[in-house]
């Protein structure tokens, strides 16, 4: 190694131990646990209006919990056309991606109701989706995401349907 070019790997180690601190405290403050709460509305795979809202808790960077009611619109199950809703409590992972973009991934149960055609079922069974979710201050973040319901229906209506809903969403961090 020339003498001229002997600084560079020690400039680049200086440059790392200056930094640190500063990124340790953004780390910080990413990872403080919080509450939130929202509200989205969409569309299901009928192309009929869907709408939610929800709370959650976030304990870490990755890792939190959403409760939350959402009205799935109208579908077609078994040859009936239905109103449905579900109230859910699902797991959310959550993979940084640039300083203030993240995705993540939803996977829980629900509790359903379709009722439509002289019949009314309760059913519950599994639901999970993708998003990413993007926030524009501390408090406020704006989301996109793909959730689906699987085997909604049952019982009177002779058959199970799955429900895809994409929606955009609005959340606002209570930190």
């Amino acid at each position: 190694m020339h003498s001229r070019n002997a600084w560079k790997p020690l400039a680049l180690a200086v440059g790392i131990a200056l930094a640190l601190p500063a990124a340790a405290q953004s780390v910080r403050e990413d990872d403080t646990p919080h509450v939130y709460g929202g509200g989205s509305v969409g569309r299901n795979d009928n192309s009929e209006i869907s709408w939610s809202l929800f709370g959650g808790y976030q304990a870490n960077r990755w890792l939190g919990a959403e409760f939350g009611y959402r009205d799935l619109g109208r579908l077609t199950i078994g040859g009936v056309t239905v109103d449905s809703n579900a109230w859910e409590l699902v797991g959310v992972g959550r993979v940084p991606l640039f300083d203030r973009l993240s995705a993540y991934g939803k996977l829980g149960g629900y509790m359903g109701r379709s009722h439509g055609g002289g019949f009314n079922e309760n059913n519950t069974d599994l639901t999970y989706g993708l998003g990413v979710e993007y926030g524009f201050t501390r408090n406020i973040a704006l989301r996109g995401e793909w959730q689906r319901y699987t085997d909604l229906g049952g019982g009177g209506f002779g058959a199970k349907n799955d429900l895809d809903v994409a929606s955009l969403g609005v959340i606002y961090r209570f930190r």
